[in-house]
């Protein structure tokens, strides 16, 4: 799956096996053939996606962000 990172500075593409979201709502595990919806991240809390070499990525975003789920991958905006 797609993961497009997006921040006021640069604009990154990895492919996944997984990402872990940390929402107001809860935790949520993203994996491929997720069903669409957009996600809150929560200030100060980890993503974590796992690239599909096995290898773990954790983004911590200061002021939270967006995660948005479709049919071709994912995009996180970080704010």
């Amino acid at each position: 799956m797609k993961h497009v990172i997006l921040t006021t500075e640069s604009k990154t593409e990895h492919e996944v096996a997984w990402i872990e979201a940390n929402t107001p709502e809860g935790n949520f595990v993203i994996q491929p053939d997720h069903a669409p919806t957009t996600l809150i991240l929560s200030p100060t809390k980890d993503l974590i996606y796992c690239l599909k070499t096995g290898k773990h990525e954790i983004l911590t975003p200061e002021k939270g962000g967006m995660l948005h789920i479709n049919t071709e991958g994912a995009t996180t905006l970080i704010f």
